[in-house]
């Protein structure tokens, strides 16, 4: 995509795949043999910080092992003195090691962020407002790259380490931080670090496009990811690497205050019920054809008239407004239905369901859903509690009725094409709004931004 598309795609360090790019990661480490640069090696299909380790080539140095292996029994720091001697077991991923990260109380860290896609066909990313700042629990050196502890941000790792239950320097106990912590300690030293958030959020955006024209169709998936991004002393966001199913486990006081309600508002963002958030709800709203046949059963039976509503709504009111002894014979004549949907009355799905009706009918769409839930991605919405969405900038005029059509190669490439200018364009806006004047508050800057761009989405920013 930088060849391509060129320096808005700068935010990734130099990396090699390997085995297979390893000539270019052997020209690579010649042409920088004199700058004596550290490299990362981080093991395919690993997670938290299993297998990864730093390393330098040097001329004058002999191969030596590290002195000090961590509970994960990872060896941080190799010198070779030629590259041959770099050994992996499986495919790996090499890269250049940022070595100027910004340090909160000489402790490095990095960012997770949380990103949800609900659909690439139109392509609709939501970026959630509130995050974890991870940190190391040593003071960070160059001087000790053996020691992971200094080096890696995982908070499997950090978690063992001796310095996580200290009171540390700024960053105290532990070894999280929310964004909004993070935000006030930027205040504190005076830095004005509204414009790192709208790169780090075009550069979500543009991670997920270069991947986006290879992905199917779908009508009721989505794809939650985990970013990791590292801040310079520059304060430059470097995407460090993008997790499938990143881990939502309660370990500490912040994970309960980030990860609880961004659970509850990524079930609203997609429809689904707090409660019972199963393939049953799915099977009552897809099955229309079952669903008729529900209240066929119902009038005939009963010798009452069932009013045609939405699916849902009419087997809400199927259950709640039958007797018992109804109900027991509607299920009866409708095993594979309602056995396995709603076999018994639940209060809080219930009242989750009866909250989308208005009087007793539930809204109409203007147009066939793409998700069997209901949610339709042409016509996306701004926000869904702390979901912000990020792209569309702007959204399309909603056509209805339309059926869909796979593009053709060069539909995707100019589609590709025009939405990376779009960003760049969003960039420029916002380093002129920067250049105006660093004083202004927040809410300042986003006006400005959406008035230049005129843009009908809310700005990404965590709050302070």
């Amino acid at each position: 995509m930088k060849k391509v598309h060129g320096s808005v795609y700068d935010f990734s360090p130099i990396g090699y795949n390997l085995p297979s790019e390893y000539t270019k990661l052997a020209e690579e480490c010649n042409r920088c043999e004199k700058n004596d640069k550290i490299w990362i090696c981080k093991p395919v299909g690993q997670s938290q910080g299993r297998g990864i380790f730093l390393f330098r080539v040097r001329n004058s140095s002999l191969k030596c092992k590290p002195q000090y292996k961590s509970p994960k029994s990872i060896n941080m720091c190799i010198f070779f003195q030629k590259l041959s001697d770099l050994s992996y077991n499986n495919a790996a991923v090499v890269q250049r090691y940022i070595e100027n990260p910004l340090l909160i109380g000489g402790y490095k860290f990095d960012l997770r962020l949380y990103v949800c896609v609900p659909s690439y066909r139109p392509l609709t990313i939501y970026l959630y407002k509130e995050g974890l700042a991870r940190f190391a629990t040593e003071k960070f050196s160059l001087e000790r790259l053996d020691d992971p502890f200094r080096h890696l941000t995982n908070f499997s790792l950090n978690k063992l380490g001796p310095g996580y239950s200290e009171k540390k320097e700024r960053i105290g106990a532990g070894c999280k931080w929310t964004f909004r912590q993070l935000r006030r300690y930027f205040e504190q030293l005076g830095y004005f670090d509204w414009i790192l958030w709208q790169r780090i959020s075009c550069l979500v955006t543009l991670t997920i496009l270069s991947q986006a024209a290879g992905i199917p169709k779908s009508s009721n998936c989505f794809e939650f990811f985990g970013f990791d991004v590292l801040i310079d002393e520059n304060l430059k966001p470097w995407l460090l690497e993008v997790n499938l199913s990143p881990a939502l486990s309660n370990d500490c006081e912040v994970d309960s205050e980030v990860k609880k309600p961004l659970l509850h508002d990524l079930f609203d963002l997609l429809g689904l019920p707090v409660c019972n958030t199963g393939l049953s709800l799915f099977t009552i709203w897809s099955s229309s054809d079952r669903i008729e046949e529900v209240e066929g059963e119902v009038s005939s039976k009963f010798g009452r008239s069932v009013k045609k509503r939405s699916k849902l709504g009419r087997e809400a009111e199927t259950f709640l407004n039958i007797s018992p002894e109804s109900r027991a014979m509607l299920r009866q004549s409708t095993p594979e239905v309602c056995s396995t949907t709603w076999p018994s009355y639940n209060p809080l799905l219930m009242d989750k369901c009866i909250r989308r009706y208005k009087g007793n009918m539930i809204e109409n769409h203007a147009s066939p859903p793409i998700w069997d839930n209901g949610r339709d991605w042409r016509a996306s919405c701004v926000r869904e509690g702390g979901w912000i969405r990020i792209c569309p900038f702007i959204r399309t005029k909603h056509i209805e009725n339309t059926e869909y059509a796979r593009p053709s190669p060069r539909t995707v490439e100019n589609e590709t094409k025009n939405m990376v200018l779009s960003i760049q364009k969003y960039l420029k806006a916002a380093k002129e709004v920067q250049q105006r004047n660093e004083k202004l508050t927040d809410e300042q800057c986003n006006a400005l931004l959406q008035n230049a761009l005129e843009l009908n989405t809310e700005i990404w920013l965590p709050e302070k």
